[in-house]
């Protein structure tokens, strides 16, 4: 984490007992506020500058600042505004002062605080706009955003000085930053029930993003709700490696419905329509692995066992290759709000060692030209085929776009597949709160404790690089390999079977086990 290689000179107000600082941000600099009185207002205090400071307070610049709190019943709430021109990027509310703990930040995982400090960003590495210092056991101090949009919120945790300092940071829509800002109010608290404060914080996320409970959603099919087993049939690596053809999964879901009620299962197909992220953006039953015609056959072996097939797509990486990409691609590229294109995760996809995946680029589904192209192919798939569900790869991906609201496209693509096909079943790989209200089931990014926030609106099954159960292959996934593992018992995460070549003739005893949980899972919870 970088710092200032001098004093910024911060000015400390003592808030009912909280030590804050503000600083705003621009894309040209950083601003500091002078030395003010604490006043009266409205309830609560008010802090509020006539101008801003910058270089650690050697210069004065025109723009104002306000901080706004409130006392609540176990801390404060704060309002934060700020004016300048031309534009600001984001406001900073500084607490420092704070004793020692252990930070409760990325999926609320407890992680040691140094002087280095880490930062948490929502959505991208956390699930919501909460975090906690956990002093010990049974002590508290949480931060938590009370916005009603997905925007772009970042805590970073530092120890200073002995003590520890808490940044929370809101930036606007990148779309909307202009000369004035406000932030939605901050609340800073001391609790011993933390389960409280999710519960609290999971209301507010549950009205503003609108979250049904997982019993009444209406984007949840019937059939989904009597599924007690996700198969992940694995097709083509990337290298263009062949775990299983269309035929090969066919014959594997013979073999699983001969244990199991074809109804329970739900079959996953990553790698499907070819070479592994190679081909995305060009979704078409792959030749070498069948074809049209084997594909046919594989959708209706699904149909007459009962089974619900789910193929993979990409929200918004594609190979930058592909025909026309310049019409539909380039104009939906991600880009920061300083404009930097988003280069992803950049994996090691051709173990060169060098993350250099120039092919891949990475698009917004909120832009209309890449949109459109998405929805015009699983349309086409969904159509001939008679599929009942689909699945989007990294949907969870955010970056703050000035050129189009990245999660409105998401709700976008959303509203428009099921406009067409109603009972399509829409599922996606990560999960954040907002984004609970897109799909209701989900892989990964579930929080590490309390996870009511999740269980009470969704559903989850093992993420597509679980290892399976033969020699801990992950199939078309880079990560390589997994040890295999049986799924955490639990209601909001469906039993998981991983199927490359090689699982059914050298892995029956663990895909005994995970058939027995399977069965378990629907005596118990279905």
């Amino acid at each position: 984490m970088h710092e200032f290689s001098f004093d910024f000179n911060d000015p400390v107000f003592d808030v009912y007992g909280w030590r804050l600082s503000l600083q705003v941000i621009s894309p040209e600099n950083t601003y500091g506020l002078p030395s003010v009185q604490v006043e009266p207002a409205d309830g609560g205090v008010r802090i509020r500058t006539p101008h801003l400071t910058f270089a650690g307070g050697q210069q004065v610049r025109q723009g104002t600042a306000s901080i706004d709190a409130t006392p609540v019943d176990d801390g404060i709430e704060v309002a934060v505004r700020a004016s300048l021109e031309p534009e600001i990027r984001c406001t900073k509310l500084i607490v420092s002062g704070l004793p020692r703990g252990e930070l409760l930040g990325h999926g609320w995982t407890r992680e040691r605080i140094t002087q280095g400090g880490t930062t948490v960003h929502y959505p991208m590495t956390t699930h919501s706009a909460l975090v906690f210092l956990a002093l010990d056991e049974s002590n508290y101090i949480y931060f938590e955003s009370l916005d009603s949009r997905v925007r772009a919120k970042r805590f970073t945790c530092v120890e200073r000085d002995g003590a520890v300092t808490l940044e929370l940071i809101h930036e606007d829509a990148a779309d909307e930053m202009t000369s004035s800002t406000q932030a939605p109010p901050w609340r800073i608290g001391r609790t011993r029930s933390p389960e409280t404060i999710v519960r609290r914080h999971d209301s507010h996320v549950a009205a503003a993003f609108a979250l049904e409970a997982w019993e009444t959603r209406t984007d949840v099919p019937d059939w989904l709700r009597q599924v007690s087993l996700v198969v992940a049939l694995h097709g083509m690596h990337w290298s263009g490696y062949t775990f299983n053809t269309y035929d090969d999964m066919a014959e594997a879901l013979d073999f699983i419905a001969s244990r199991i009620d074809g109804r329970r299962v739900l079959a996953f197909l990553p790698g499907w329509e070819g070479r592994y992220y190679w081909q995305y953006g060009n979704y078409r039953p792959e030749p070498l692995l069948g074809g049209s015609a084997g594909f046919a056959r594989l959708a209706a072996k699904a149909r007459g066992l009962g089974v619900h097939l789910m193929p993979m797509f990409g929200a918004n990486c594609v190979n930058n290759r592909l025909p026309a990409y310049e019409e539909w691609g380039a104009p939906a590229e991600l880009r920061s709000p300083s404009g930097l294109v988003f280069q992803g995760n950049r994996p090691d996809w051709d173990v060169s060692r060098s993350h250099d995946p120039g092919w891949q680029s990475w698009l917004n589904p909120g832009a209309p030209s890449w949109r459109s192209h998405l929805i015009g192919q699983v349309t086409a798939l969904v159509s001939t085929y008679d599929l009942p569900a689909v699945f989007f790869d990294t949907q969870h991906v955010w970056i703050n776009d000035p050129r189009h609201d990245l999660y409105a496209g998401l709700l976008a693509l959303r509203d428009e597949l099921r406009s067409r096909f109603p009972d399509l079943l829409v599922a996606g790989e990560g999960w954040y709160d907002a984004l609970g209200a897109v799909t209701p089931l989900s892989q990964s990014g579930l929080p590490a404790i309390w996870p009511e926030g999740f269980a009470r609106y969704n559903r989850s099954f093992l993420h597509l690089s679980a290892g399976d159960p033969s020699r801990d292959s992950t199939g078309v996934h880079e990560l390589g390999r997994d040890p295999f593992r049986l799924a955490p018992e639990e209601r909001h995460i469906l039993p998981t079977l991983t199927v490359v070549d090689g699982t059914l003739t050298d892995g029956r005893e663990g895909i005994e086990r995970v058939i027995a949980q399977a069965h378990a899972y629907a005596k118990r919870w279905l």
